[in-house]
């Protein structure tokens, strides 16, 4: 049997490098939840503290285990106002941030009280799973099939097109010649709260749903175009035609491409709507503005109509279909937003907002639970009942 030590340290690697595997992420997670040998798992939390920049943020020993204590709900030895920043790790310390490595990901929380927090139990709260593959497919006729329900195979026949959904739950369309009539048979996908779905259009191209998302397109594509509407969020993978051009029309703008790979995040509480170049080239067009897109770019549609341009980390705009919340000095509304899209949850609040402001990455794959407890050790005081995430000040 493999000394545990060492399995330990090839997990973190592991995951720390992007490399882990969905079991060996939950073997990491089942012996941080058990934390048997607390001096081991702090080592290697403290080793991927420093391999971060060195004016990153780390903590000492003490700190890390009180930071476990803190995020798994169990109560610490005993009950005393701590600081959050230790002196003695100055140099890779400023009192602006902290971060939080643990199988959930990287967290720099900034915008924290400096007087201290008193570590205390937090009482046992309610769960709530993660979302998954959910969407209701409405067709031309009005009738609606829910996914998450409908077994593999055949499911329904549009036009020229034959809809079924595979046997790793995509649904597909399989468009058995081009629509040459003048009707078009218009077909919709829409996500709930805590549903996200995979689709292949009827000319190839591939669309993921984000939660509480919609797409409108036609079950086969004419000769002169391809069109689809969009509300939500979507990932694109477009096949080429150079003979028809594929638009998105999304708020009052439209993407235009011939054969890309693309995001387009255009909810309607999340401010400007932004496309978000992958691979090839994107023109964005609105009643003002006609911009080119360039990889690594993103575009932001402000109010006003203008458009921005700048270059970001892809991984943030794409994260949620690699199966993370990628949050960028991102403040508590935002975060809610996001988890209440992902695990329809109401969310509200008791008292004023607090105020911070979050980096990093988390699995969208752990309960409800294991994110409040990071939010709590941020100073976020927060608890679930039953549908509902309630923030207290």
């Amino acid at each position: 049997m493999d000394n545990p030590e060492n399995r330990l340290e090839e997990l973190f690697n592991r995951y720390y490098q992007g490399l882990a595997t969905a079991s060996e992420k939950e073997e990491l997670m089942a012996y941080m939840r058990s934390a048997n040998d607390d001096a081991l798992l702090e080592k290697f939390l403290e080793s991927g503290w420093v391999s971060l920049d060195a004016e990153e943020n780390v903590f000492t020993a003490e700190k890390s285990s009180a930071m476990l204590r803190s995020i798994f709900d169990s109560p610490p030895k005993e009950e005393k106002k701590t600081k959050i920043f230790s002196l003695g790790w100055i140099r890779y310390a400023s009192a602006a941030a902290i971060f939080i490595l643990i199988g959930l990901g990287i967290w720099k929380v900034t915008s924290i009280p400096k007087t201290g927090i008193a570590h205390t139990a937090q009482p046992k709260t309610e769960d709530v799973k993660p979302g998954g593959a959910k969407a209701l497919l409405t067709l031309s006729d009005g009738s609606a099939i829910e996914l998450a329900h409908a077994k593999s195979g055949f499911l329904a026949r549009q036009g020229a097109a034959e809809v079924s959904k595979s046997q790793d739950g995509v649904l597909v369309y399989n468009a058995k010649s081009e629509n040459t009539s003048t009707k078009i048979s218009m077909n919709t996908l829409t996500t709930p709260k805590g549903g996200q779905y995979e689709m292949l259009l009827p000319d190839g191209s591939k669309v993921w749903l984000n939660a509480s998302s919609s797409i409108r397109f036609p079950s086969v594509f004419p000769a002169s175009e391809r069109k689809v509407e969009i509300t939500g969020e979507a990932y694109f993978e477009v096949a080429k035609d150079k003979s028809r051009p594929f638009r998105v029309k999304f708020n009052k703008s439209e993407v235009q491409v011939l054969g890309t790979s693309f995001n387009i995040m255009a909810y309607p509480d999340e401010g400007p709507s932004k496309t978000t170049l992958v691979e090839g080239s994107v023109f964005i067009r609105n009643v003002n503005q006609n911009t080119k897109l360039k990889p690594g770019q993103q575009a932001a549609v402000l109010p006003t109509g203008k458009i921005k341009t700048q270059y970001i980390a892809l991984d943030e705009a794409v994260a949620w279909k690699n199966g993370m919340f990628y949050f960028k000095d991102a403040g508590i509304e935002e975060v809610m937003r996001q988890l209440s899209r992902w695990y329809d949850v109401e969310v509200s609040y008791s008292g004023k907002i607090p105020v911070r402001q979050f980096t990093g990455r988390v699995s969208r794959n752990v309960n409800l639970s294991e994110v409040s407890g990071m939010l709590r050790y941020a100073g976020v005081s927060c608890r679930i009942e039953g549908s509902k995430m309630i923030i207290d000040p």
